[in-house]
């Protein structure tokens, strides 16, 4: 029996970045040591890591190391922080890397518990352990382009005022996943369980400016029985940018 898609809200909702504000300073990458090998963290593929984690007052409040346990997260899916998806992404395997990642791209004023106060900057040590390919594609919106000559399955997940304001494209399904507020929609899940054929890849495209597309993408690959799941890159604003055909 089909599984149903009644735990997508949870996959949707759980994000560690809580603040939307932009401060100057960035996210500083450093390498301490190389990794080896082909296989690199990729946006959703799963990674296993070991940490360690500092204030910048030298402040240990987390390791995995001291644990002895490895931890492991779905890269990109907002299923950490904002700077451990930016800092982890393409790493190697065995590669090890500093993160100092600034509030906005943690913890932000809200801080975490006792352990993290409010408006930290955090220092990271990060080695990448292994990597398991993730079940979602990407793909460009040229690739798109031409998926769409051969009717493959698509929905665009955006809001209705968002269709009537940028338009639409021929031959994708519209298939509002949020409201104007950006929350989800829990029709949504009765569409998606109601869906026919899912071993026919599904692609979706969704807004560039909805961080929680990719989320929702992820979720449709891991949770709601589809073989294969394809988000398209840059959303809607890179294939109106790109020219393409869109019906007002």
């Amino acid at each position: 029996m089909r599984k149903l898609f009644s735990s997508f809200v949870v996959a949707v909702v759980i994000a560690a970045g809580f603040s939307s504000f932009v401060k100057a300073e960035e996210l500083q990458i450093s390498v301490l040591q190389d990794g080896s090998g082909d296989v690199t963290a990729t946006d959703f593929s799963k990674v296993f890591v070991h940490y360690t984690g500092w204030l910048l007052d030298g402040t240990k409040f987390d390791s995995s190391v001291d644990r002895g346990q490895p931890f492991s997260f779905t890269l990109g899916a907002g299923q950490v922080i904002k700077g451990w998806d930016q800092g982890v992404k393409g790493m190697k395997i065995g590669e090890k890397r500093e993160l100092i990642i600034p509030a906005h791209l943690g913890y932000g004023d809200r801080g975490a518990g006792a352990s993290i106060p409010p408006g930290a900057t955090l220092k990271f040590e990060v080695e990448l352990l292994d990597v398991e390919p993730g079940p979602m594609k990407s793909a460009t919106v040229e690739e798109f382009k031409e998926a769409l000559k051969t009717a493959p399955k698509a929905i665009d997940i955006r809001h209705e005022t968002q269709f009537a304001n940028q338009g639409v494209i021929e031959g994708v399904e519209e298939m509002t996943a949020f409201d104007e507020n950006g929350r989800f929609l829990q029709d949504f899940v009765t569409a998606i369980n109601a869906y026919g054929d899912r071993s026919t890849p599904l692609y979706v495209i969704g807004s560039a400016s909805n961080p929680k597309t990719a989320e929702l993408a992820n979720a449709l690959a891991t949770q709601a029985g589809f073989d294969e799941v394809i988000l398209v890159d840059g959303g809607i604003e890179a294939w109106i940018a790109a020219g393409y055909p869109i019906n007002k």
